[in-house]
């Protein structure tokens, strides 16, 4: 039906700030070993907050039928973090080996215009600016918070590592990790350590918040590019680095 037989005036339809107009394109953004990265440290999280949480404060009490119930969660809280460390290294090896809107180049705001898209998105987030600012990957505030995160992943392994070590005294993380608890007590770890399950939980839901967010007023298969790994780009909007990625790339596997 035409616009105008609606009361909407064409012009101001094509205005619409949740609209885009022109060709689009999809774009292969998030490799496999992404999404594979991204989906496997969500499980792992969910499942090291359970059982960490158990560890910390035993809730449930075992039957005569659930003997050694700690010691099942204990070793499903390790495997999982085992799990969680693959994962990871597999991002980490994206940061030099992904294409470029997942590289470490893309994410870390070393330019002046991702700090002044970093106060565009806060304006988007605090619902001054009608639009997100259109980005092909991660936008300024996304990569940075990620970033952060990552670090604080790389803290939540090492002090498992160290109270993993304490108990195991294994003769591999004892000259990578063995050192820490001289310098940090070994309680203070442990609190680091589930303090910042905490941390994960609420990044976990303020992350889904403002995917649904951006998703909602771009409407270019934000939430489904974590699953298919496309999202439908503007032509327009690409930059040159954007092109000369897809074009070598013949538009299949897009990679610089």
């Amino acid at each position: 039906m035409d616009s105008t037989k609606q009361g909407i005036p064409r012009a101001r339809l094509q205005n619409h700030p949740r609209l885009r107009v022109g060709p689009t394109i999809a774009v292969y953004v998030w490799q496999y070993p992404l999404r594979l990265a991204h989906w496997g440290l969500v499980l792992c999280i969910g499942i090291l907050s359970f059982t960490g949480y158990y560890i910390h404060n035993p809730f449930i009490i075992g039957q005569s039928t659930t003997t050694f119930l700690m010691g099942w969660i204990r070793f499903i809280h390790e495997v999982a973090a085992m799990l969680f460390i693959v994962f990871l290294v597999i991002r980490f090896y994206l940061f030099w080996g992904g294409d470029r809107w997942v590289r470490i180049g893309a994410m870390l705001p070393l330019k002046k215009k991702q700090w002044v898209e970093m106060v565009e998105m806060v304006k988007f987030y605090f619902l001054i600016r009608q639009t997100p600012v259109p980005k092909v990957g991660h936008n300024a505030i996304a990569a940075a918070s990620y970033l952060i995160t990552y670090a604080l992943m790389v803290v939540e392994v090492i002090t498992g590592l160290v109270m993993f070590n304490w108990l195991w005294h294994s003769p591999i993380l004892t000259p990578l990790v063995g050192w820490i608890p001289r310098l940090v007590n070994i309680q203070d770890l442990r609190l680091i350590h589930f303090l910042l399950m905490f941390v994960f939980i609420t990044f976990g839901i303020i992350h889904v918040h403002m995917c649904l967010t951006v998703s909602g007023v771009e409407k270019r298969g934000l939430i489904d590019s974590i699953f298919t790994g496309y999202k439908n780009i503007p032509v327009e909007e690409l930059e040159e680095d954007d092109h000369e990625a897809i074009a070598a790339a013949g538009g299949l596997r897009v990679r610089k």
